[in-house]
C-alpha cells in the first residue's frame, strides 16, 4: 500500500512518515499542497493524509482538486 503525506511541519510529517513505515507502508512525503496534488497525481496513492492549512495550496483546494481527477 503507498501512502502520501502532505504535511508543512517537519516534526509531524517525519512522525507520521516513521509509524506508517514502521508497518512497512511505503510512504511518498509533500510539505505544501501544491507538490503534494503534484504527488497525488503522479503516483496515485492508496491513502493519503492531508494536512489543512498547507502553503501554497491549503488542502480543502488540494482535495477539491484530487477529486476532480477522479481519484
Amino acid at each position: 500500500m503507498k501512502i502520501l503525506i502532505v504535511e508543512d511541519d517537519a516534526t509531524m510529517l517525519r512522525g507520521r512518515k516513521d509509524n506508517f513505515e514502521f508497518k512497512s507502508y511505503r510512504v511518498l512525503t509533500a510539505t505544501d499542497g501544491e507538490d503534494g496534488l503534484e504527488a497525488a497525481l503522479s503516483h496515485r496513492p492508496d491513502l493519503i493524509v492531508l494536512d489543512i492549512m498547507l502553503p501554497k495550496i491549503n488542502g480543502y483546494e488540494v482535495c477539491r482538486l484530487i477529486r476532480a481527477e477522479g481519484l
